[in-house]
């Protein structure tokens, strides 16, 4: 399981800046986080309602050009986030490739 710092135990009381790696924002956390709050998702699926807000939110990085290219690439997604969390950025994918 990969986790991005995600719940990741405090660093200190001083606020660490991070930056996301799906859509770039820059926001503080007092843990060192790869993941922003609205990206979470697309790692932490669980069910059903959680894969479709994952794949919203993905495809809404897509339409805004805030996706790195980089996330396009399968291989690339399953090395660095694994199965889970490709499944939900090559759906996203697809879907905006047919419409």
């Amino acid at each position: 399981m990969v986790h991005f710092g995600i719940n990741a135990p405090r660093a200190n009381r001083s606020i660490v800046y991070n930056k996301c790696v799906f859509c770039g924002e820059i926001y503080g956390a007092n843990a060192k986080i790869e993941v922003c709050d609205k990206c979470t998702i697309i790692l932490t699926w669980i069910s059903s309602m959680n894969y479709l807000a994952a794949v919203n939110r993905v495809s809404q990085l897509i339409r805004t050009n805030r996706l790195d290219s980089k996330l396009t690439n399968e291989n690339y997604c399953k090395a660095k986030f694994g199965v889970h969390a490709t499944q939900v950025i090559m759906d996203a994918v697809d879907s905006l490739r047919i419409q």
